[in-house]
């Protein structure tokens, strides 16, 4: 019985357990994460705010209302870059030069100076001209031409931004020309010669009214060399072969018609300030004035518009005049030509200049040298931009006279470029030559204080000091006296003289070309002497 009730008992705990073994089993808890914070962004660094820098430029009156225009430009210029100030130093073009010189040489240049590119080289060997390709975005300086940045480069180095090419020859009151005797209108499309220039200039002189004015009082003497020596075939200070160019004959020319000019009373006989000389013929104290460029034609409208409201804005004592543009005479001997010169803007070191402070300069310099800042200046000029988003921005002119227009683009055509391969080094050179020798001699000459002959010896020398006598033109009977002189020391016989021998003809002829060219005879002569010297190494060849 035992027995059986524990097999029963058995069986049922059997039954529960497998019953249990159905359920299912009971899931633990699941612990649920604690609640992450959103992943935040690496922290960023603060932007720096850019470093405050100030701009200083120095410039002329390139334009009738360029110094004013600046003003605006800078404003503009403040709103895209309101850490940068500009500073502006204004200056007229008489006073221009001088006083960038003066502070360039003190360590003061300021950050951006208006020049003409014949002035680049002087800063080059001062050592205060800068690359402006090492500081401008390169697709910023593509903008510009690259026939007008050519002007602005010494040895293929950019030293600034072009403003306009510019053509400088004559204007005149059309008027008095055409009573005076001139074909105007040939002259504007054909050009004429210094011996018919001179008549008309000569029938145009009066008690009251000179035939001809040119800007030459002070530094602006040099203007008359550059842009009035084309009539003698001065077209630049160097010639293709790299040779100073007013050493040689065609100086001498040019300076004898000055002479002739002032001592016939067709010209004044005293230096004409740059502002006053369109001014004399405004008020029909000159007949034909110098330099002129096609834009003036818009200054002569404008005041012949001020007489006729007679709203007080006039020129004092002026007149209506008929303005004509006119190209430069050509000498004998001479080719037609016109005197085309690039102005712009460089940038300059001074004692505070860093690199960083050189790009701020250079994005200023851009800016107001391009787009509508530039074309503004160039249709004041008459002038095509010289640089893409100038072109863009640009509306031509109407309303200009035919002939002058004609008259601009003939001697557009004209323009020869300067040699390539001028050094900084004679660049600087030639700036001395003129600003220390051909300028304050060039007054004398007005004033009939010096000669001709004797202001061209002058330069003669100097160009010998600073050049050598191998480094200039001279006239070619003055070289073929240097090459006499060599072959005398050779101890040959020069053939053209076997028949005057006896007579020593030759003597006097070379006599004759070395008081014409004293001065250009011994540099001649030292040619002569240097090429002897070559063959007496021990200078015997000195001993004349």
């Amino acid at each position: 019985m035992k027995k059986i009730l524990a097999l029963i008992l058995a069986l049922v705990m059997l039954f529960a357990l497998a019953a249990c073994g159905q359920q299912p089993a009971a899931q633990e808890p699941t612990e649920v994460p604690a609640e992450q914070p959103a992943e935040q962004p690496a922290e960023q660094p603060a932007e720096e705010e850019p470093t405050p820098d100030t701009i200083t430029v120095m410039v002329p009156p390139v334009s009738g209302t360029y110094q004013d225009d600046i003003d605006t430009w800078i404003a503009e210029f403040k709103e895209l870059y309101p850490h940068l100030d500009v500073e502006v130093i204004k200056t007229s073009w008489d006073d221009h030069n001088g006083k960038l010189s003066t502070m360039a040489n003190a360590g003061e240049a300021p950050d951006i100076a208006e020049v003409s590119y014949s002035a680049i080289g002087t800063y080059v060997e001062l050592g205060v001209a800068v690359d402006i390709a090492q500081y401008m975005d390169p697709e910023r300086l593509a903008d510009y031409d690259q026939n007008a940045l050519d002007y602005m480069s010494i040895e293929n180095t950019v030293y600034g931004l072009p403003l306009y090419i510019t053509i400088q020859a004559l204007g005149a009151n059309k008027d008095m020309l055409e009573a005076a005797g001139a074909d105007v209108a040939k002259i504007q499309s054909e050009g004429w010669t210094y011996e018919e220039f001179l008549e008309v200039i000569k029938n145009g002189t009066t008690d009251d009214c000179f035939g001809f004015v040119f800007a030459n009082s002070g530094v602006t003497a040099s203007d008359f060399l550059n842009i009035f020596g084309v009539a003698a075939g001065l077209n630049n200070a160097f010639t293709d072969d790299l040779k100073y160019a007013y050493t040689s004959e065609n100086m001498l020319k040019l300076l004898e018609a000055v002479e002739e000019m002032t001592k016939s009373g067709y010209m004044p006989n005293y230096g004409i300030e740059a502002g006053q000389r369109m001014v004399m013929c405004q008020q029909g104290k000159a007949m034909i004035f110098g330099k002129a460029m096609p834009l003036f034609e818009n200054n002569i409208n404008k005041n012949n518009a001020a007489l006729e409201a007679n709203d007080g804005t006039a020129v004092e004592n002026s007149i209506p005049v008929n303005y004509a543009f006119l190209p430069v005479p050509t000498m004998e001997g001479a080719e037609a030509s016109c005197f085309g010169s690039v102005d712009g803007l460089i940038a300059l070191r001074n004692n505070k200049t860093t690199d960083e402070h050189l790009k701020n300069v250079c994005l200023f310099l851009d800016y107001i040298s391009s787009g509508e800042r530039i074309a503004a200046v160039d249709q004041t000029l008459l002038l095509e931009p010289v640089c893409q988003t100038g072109r863009d921005a640009y509306v031509s002119p109407e309303g200009l006279d035919e002939g002058n227009v004609a008259s601009a683009a003939r001697c557009i055509g004209l323009v020869v470029a300067p040699p390539a391969g001028v050094t900084a080094e004679q660049s600087a050179s030639a700036k001395t030559i003129m600003d220390e020798v051909i300028v304050p001699k060039f007054q004398a000459l007005l004033a009939g204080e010096a000669t001709a002959q004797e202001v061209y010896d002058a330069v003669c020398t100097a160009a010998t000091e600073a050049f050598g006598a191998d480094g200039l033109c001279v006239h070619r009977d003055v070289v073929q006296v240097g090459r006499d002189a060599e072959e005398y020391q050779h101890g040959e016989k020069l053939p053209r003289f076997a028949d005057e021998a006896e007579g020593h003809e030759g003597s006097r002829i070379e006599q004759g070309r070395e008081e014409q060219h004293p001065v250009a005879s011994e540099a001649a002569d030292q040619i002569a002497g240097q090429g002897h010297r070559r063959h007496l190494p021990h200078g015997d060849g000195e001993q004349d």
